[in-house]
C-alpha cells in the first residue's frame, strides 16, 4: 500500500511524504503506482523554489520538507498534489491511504 503523510501548520505545508508500493498489479503494469508517481514527481518538478525544501526521491519513497516559509506558488503546487492524490485514493482506497 502507498501511504501519504502530510503536515500543515496554519494552512501552510511543512512536509509531505509518499512511501510504499500500491501492488495493484505486477511491477511495470501497476497503474496506481504509475499515477501516484506521475503526480508526485510532476509536482516536485513544478516547484518554483526547490531550494526552499529538502527533497528526497528514492525507490518507493519521496519526502518533501519545507525548510522555511514557502512561496504561494509552491503552496498551490503542493495543495494540487494532495488533491490529485486524494482523487486517486477515492478510486483506489485499497492501494493508497492519505494521513494528516
Amino acid at each position: 500500500m502507498i501511504t501519504v503523510k502530510y503536515v500543515t501548520e496554519k494552512k501552510q505545508f511543512k512536509s509531505i511524504t509518499v512511501t510504499g508500493h500500491a501492488l495493484s498489479n505486477v511491477k511495470g503494469k501497476d497503474l496506481v503506482c504509475a499515477a501516484v508517481s506521475a503526480v508526485t514527481i510532476g509536482c516536485i518538478n513544478a516547484l518554483k523554489n526547490p531550494q526552499d525544501f529538502h527533497i528526497i526521491v528514492a525507490e518507493g519513497h519521496v519526502d518533501v520538507q519545507a525548510l522555511r516559509n514557502i512561496l504561494d506558488h509552491d503552496q498551490i503546487v503542493l495543495e494540487t498534489m494532495l488533491i490529485s492524490l486524494k482523487s486517486i485514493e477515492e478510486s483506489y482506497a485499497n492501494y493508497i491511504k492519505i494521513i494528516s
